[in-house]
């Protein structure tokens, strides 16, 4: 017979596959470039027994004085079931350029197709590089607006002391992402998303807004 588990044991195992929600179900970020913030990004956590359906807003816009040089919007809208991904969708407007995504987990892997992005079919284990789920860092990542799919190599750095909006920090861990994804992202002590930096026409940071 198979060894039995106690309470204690089963509660700590379902933690341990739990998907973390944030307080609230909300999660939002200003974005800075160079130092001067460009935009803002915002999740909302929609909960329903088995179901999960994470909604993703991005605005971004860099100027020159009062002239817009570079405008970038995002909605991004993922679907789970029972901890598992079961589809997601993105739009994207990359300065007038439109991108649109479906994916969506199928028997033979996890379908990827959008108006730019041939489909095909990655491996079952792949989720939307939208950092929010740090079980994205297990297996390969989609990109939600090129539709590619990449396994970067992934250290762990340490623990550190964010920078938090309108003030205060935010202590959560660095896991750094070399190769074809070139980003640090940050997570705290409950596995929520905390902060991202990278290296793209500047030097963006994304730094959380608490309350």
């Amino acid at each position: 017979m198979p060894p039995s588990i106690d309470r204690r044991s089963f509660i700590a195992m379902a933690a341990a596959v739990a998907i973390p929600l944030p307080r609230g179900n909300r999660l939002s970020f200003d974005v800075f470039r160079n130092g001067s913030k460009v935009g803002e990004q915002h999740l909302r956590f929609i909960d329903a027994g088995d179901m999960l359906t994470v909604d993703n807003h991005v605005e971004l816009k860099v100027g020159l004085l009062a002239i817009p040089l570079f405008r970038y919007t995002a909605h991004i809208v993922e679907h789970w079931r029972d901890e598992q991904f079961v589809s997601a969708t993105s739009a994207i407007d990359d300065n007038g350029t439109p991108h649109q995504l479906f994916v969506e987990r199928q028997t033979s892997g996890v379908v990827i197709q959008g108006n730019r992005t041939p489909r095909y079919v990655a491996a079952a284990n792949a989720l939307p590089l939208t950092y929010w789920n740090k079980a994205m860092l297990n297996g390969p990542m989609i990109n939600m607006q090129t539709g590619h799919t990449d396994t970067p190599t992934i250290a762990k750095i340490g623990w550190f002391k964010l920078p938090a909006l309108p003030g205060g920090t935010v202590t959560a861990q660095q896991y750094k992402l070399t190769g074809p994804i070139r980003l640090s992202v940050y997570y705290d002590q409950k596995n929520i998303w905390s902060g991202l930096a990278f290296d793209h026409k500047g030097h963006i940071t994304y730094k959380p807004v608490l309350g």
